[in-house]
């Protein structure tokens, strides 16, 4: 199991990024554990705990975002854990 970090910048504040995120791991057919959030800097932080092919869905998502959304780069940080640390996938204020 991984765990992966995604600081996304661009115009992803105020545009339902978060929203779509949320919608997107609802959505999905495999478990994705973690949160989504603002950051003061104007990015969008996603922590996503899950197999590989569940976090690569969600790097994709991450990449082009809702249709208002227009995300310039995507930073990303994986490392290997051993349990699930969130019990589902929040949306966090």
């Amino acid at each position: 199991m991984l765990q992966m970090k995604l600081i996304v910048h661009g115009t992803v504040q105020k545009v339902g990024f978060r929203y779509g995120v949320i919608g997107f791991v609802e959505s999905f057919d495999q478990e994705i554990r973690g949160y989504v959030k603002n950051l003061p800097n104007g990015t969008v932080e996603i922590l996503a705990q899950g197999e590989i092919e569940a976090l690569k869905s969600l790097h994709r998502y991450a990449t082009k975002g809702p249709p208002h959304a227009q995300v310039r780069e995507v930073e990303q940080e994986i490392i290997e854990i051993t349990n699930y640390t969130y019990s589902g996938f929040e949306f966090l204020r």
